[in-house]
């Protein structure tokens, strides 16, 4: 399987959209629900976080979501959007908790991790957890499910002394873990207390905690 990189036209409008919607961040629903996870402002600017409240032409489906932009070297290759609402969105009929745009594929998140000169890193399912672990002094990827691990991905993990999978404390979330181990013998999994995840461990136990259990 292989990827083609976003267009550069593409990149651009992508960087126009991140800096768009960070910049309607402050003061928003989205600033809100970051501070309830546990991330800060100086996370949310380096991860150029941001909020839908007045959508680009053609992104009106994206109104009152988080923006969670993708970025590498070249700039925001993909956005994706997650729900903030106060409810569950597995009981509302057609709806969903992330939307990627259409023909975007599955992609690391904070994928510029891989740049730095470090032996060890830590990967994370999902986006949030991603954001936490870095916040907390772990250099970590994510991708967004077990399902969206893909097998090129483990070219990318090559080359490190040891990779921990910090696994949600529940038998779905060993899945991912499960899926990086069987391909990478220097893999390794923590998994969190049960019913907790990366974010949840991190509210509840604090930086030093996590670091402690994600042995780093």
């Amino acid at each position: 399987m292989t990827f083609s990189p976003p267009s550069k036209q593409r990149i651009a409008y992508l960087d126009q959209a991140a800096a768009t919607y960070q910049n309607q961040l402050d003061g928003s629903p989205a600033a809100e629900y970051l501070k309830k996870r546990g991330l800060s402002p100086d996370s949310a600017r380096s991860f150029r976080l941001g909020y839908v409240a007045n959508p680009l032409s053609g992104h009106e489906r994206y109104a009152g979501l988080l923006a969670i932009p993708y970025l590498n070297r070249q700039g925001t290759v993909a956005i994706r959007y997650r729900c903030i609402a106060d409810h569950d969105c597995k009981t509302i009929e057609k709806h969903t908790k992330y939307t990627r745009e259409p023909g975007d594929d599955a992609k690391v998140f904070n994928i510029l991790t891989l740049t730095l000169p470090v032996n060890r890193i830590a990967v994370c399912e999902g986006e949030i957890d991603t954001m936490t672990a870095w916040q907390a002094g772990i250099p970590a990827i994510g991708v967004a499910g077990a399902q969206n691990w893909k097998p090129i991905f483990n070219r990318l993990i090559r080359g490190y002394s040891e990779v921990v999978t910090l696994a949600d404390g529940d038998e779905a979330g060993l899945k991912l873990a499960d899926t990086i181990r069987e391909k990478n013998e220097h893999a390794t999994t923590r998994q969190m207390p049960t019913g907790a995840d990366v974010n949840d461990y991190y509210r509840e136990s604090g930086a030093s905690a996590l670091l402690e259990m994600a042995g780093f």
